[in-house]
């Protein structure tokens, strides 16, 4: 009869569908996977002191001097940090999706307000709490060069952090009369800061 498989022809079926079906349900579950795995490795962390949200600013001697030269508020640090972002030609990305620097700046606030708790002390916290990953899927917040580089966020910022401190070393060395006079000249160059810190 038309359409009735026969035990024999059944029995050769069978391992096919099952061979099958075993295949299919491999893939539903590797390919979520391997997208993942496949994002994770389209990025890698910034060289150290190399890579950074754009050009280093250079700062008029006397502001830097007063804004800076007392004991270091750590709440200023991470404004620091987050007006870097907002400034930043940069493409910021997060869970797959891409954000200009103002946005990045919003959802980081947020998120540091909304979602992390036991609060932020220090801008390392801000980076590491804040600013590394999502905490609804675990990925990585990246950011795209121009270049077309990705690198982690988190790495990007801790270059921008230690830029910053390595300024701060150099201006706390440097004579005070001098810089409010305007007589020395302050860049947040990283190499220069950390030549003057160990003269």
């Amino acid at each position: 009869m038309a359409g009735t498989i026969s035990a024999k022809e059944g029995s050769k079926v069978r391992p096919q569908v099952q061979k099958f079906l075993l295949v299919v349900s491999f893939a539903i579950f590797l390919i979520p996977t391997g997208c993942a795995s496949t994002r994770s490795l389209g990025y890698l962390d910034a060289p150290q002191g190399q890579a950074f949200l754009s050009p280093l600013p250079h700062f008029e001697d006397s502001r830097f001097f007063q804004k800076w030269s007392g004991s270091t508020n750590e709440n200023d640090k991470i404004r620091y940090l987050l007006n870097r972002i907002a400034a930043s030609p940069n493409k910021f990305m997060r869970n797959g999706d891409k954000f200009d620097g103002r946005v990045a700046r919003q959802w980081l606030l947020y998120k540091r307000t909304h979602w992390v708790s036991g609060g932020v002390k220090t801008a390392e916290d801000f980076i590491s709490r804040v600013a590394a990953y999502s905490q609804k899927t675990g990925k990585p917040y990246l950011v795209e060069m121009p270049d077309g580089k990705i690198y982690s966020l988190a790495s990007v910022l801790r270059n921008e952090l230690s830029a910053l401190e390595n300024a701060l070393l150099k201006i706390r060395a440097l004579d005070r009369q001098n810089v409010r006079s305007g007589q020395v000249s302050i860049s947040l160059s990283p190499t220069a800061a950390v030549a003057a810190s160990t003269n």
